[in-house]
């Protein structure tokens, strides 16, 4: 079978995340949700997966039974999962767009946008040890014991079966915290089978529509209220106008949506040569090979707008005549979970990523 290599004669945007420290989580002491950022007026998009953590020391204990913390989004039950780190954990997406990142893989990738594999919210509870019958649906990592589940723009179908192995073949929640294991207590707290963790809810949200979410542990509802539309205040600058020959030049791009994993370091590779071509994951946030080299390795372009991308998530640049020759690609890496702000230095050389 061939094998896909990224081999450009490039000028080379080595992306790193800079740190933003979000204010708006200390209007809530204890509700904390990743993409709640004022500069981008707390919109998230397309199939963007957002964390919510709860941080409560009333329920922090992990040696003794706790009551699961009464989270909502929208009214309906967002399923709270305690860690090791004594907090508790949920991973929402949206149902439809999650559908479409994962058709972009094959079956097995757990490579780039992979959500692992689907199942309906009628799943009975005994199957993962919890009920989601509140989601429009959900993910689990893949892994053996489970049947019944879909993978791409497949309908939803009941998951059957147990999971019983924790290989985990999911590429946009790549380092949640630990599920609770505790012999003393049921797993997570609320008895969820450790080998589906990470969980990711599914929802269906209308675009322009608000994606309220509450925590009511009493004496006090605390709310973050997002918008799922289209992400504004995106921008990109230089860090200058004038360059010497040989100079670098160091780009800041400004845009949420390329934070699609809320706990690792998103890497996404943009060429403009010819083919344009725009890869997520092709690289590990440490700059080794992940897709890139692989089958699984896919240019997304023709996607890009079924999966909620307006004009962003692409890039293009007029090189002029001095750098006509040369091919463009963009690998970003970013340093600080949940910033969406991407900086770079380029220069001229030869790149081989194998």
């Amino acid at each position: 079978m061939s094998r896909k290599f990224i081999i450009l004669l490039t000028i080379v945007f080595s992306m790193c995340l800079i740190p933003i420290i979000h204010v708006e989580a200390a209007s809530n002491p204890n509700l904390f949700v990743s993409a709640e950022h004022s500069q981008f007026n707390n919109h998230f998009s397309g199939s963007m997966v957002v964390e919510v953590v709860i941080r409560d020391s009333n329920i922090h204990d992990t040696g003794e039974g706790k009551g699961e913390p009464d989270v909502t989004l929208n009214g309906k039950s967002l399923r709270m999962v305690q860690s090791t780190d004594g907090n508790w954990y949920a991973y929402f997406a949206n149902a439809n767009k999650a559908k479409i990142a994962d058709s972009t893989q094959s079956t097995t990738s757990g490579k780039g946008l992979d959500f692992g594999v689907f199942c309906s919210r009628d799943t009975a509870s005994s199957v993962f040890g919890i009920s989601l019958s509140e989601t429009d649906g959900f993910a689990v990592p893949r892994n053996t014991g489970l049947s019944g589940f879909t993978n791409g723009d497949a309908p939803f179908n009941q998951c059957t079966g147990a999971p019983t192995s924790s290989t985990n073949l999911n590429n946009v929640v790549r380092f949640a915290k630990s599920i609770n294991t505790n012999p003393n207590i049921p797993s997570g707290q609320i008895g969820l089978n450790s080998n589906a963790w990470p969980l990711i809810q599914l929802y269906d949200f209308s675009t322009g529509g608000n994606v309220i979410v509450q925590y009511n542990p009493g004496g006090g509802t605390q709310t973050v209220t997002l918008q799922y539309d289209k992400i504004p205040n995106i921008s990109t600058t230089l860090d200058r106008t004038n360059y010497p020959p040989n100079s670098q030049v160091f780009a800041t791009i400004k845009d949420m949506q390329l934070n699609q994993d809320p706990t690792s370091r998103d890497s996404w590779t943009f060429n403009i040569g010819i083919p344009q071509a725009v890869f997520y994951g092709a690289f590990t946030e440490s700059g080794t090979s992940a897709a890139n080299g692989g089958v699984d390795l896919t240019n997304i372009i023709s996607k890009l707008f079924s999966l909620g991308f307006e004009k962003n998530g692409k890039l293009s640049m007029s090189l002029g005549t001095v750098l006509i020759y040369l091919m463009f690609r963009l690998h970003l890496t970013p340093d600080v979970d949940n910033s969406p702000i991407w900086s770079t230095i380029f220069n001229h050389y030869l790149s081989c990523l194998d």
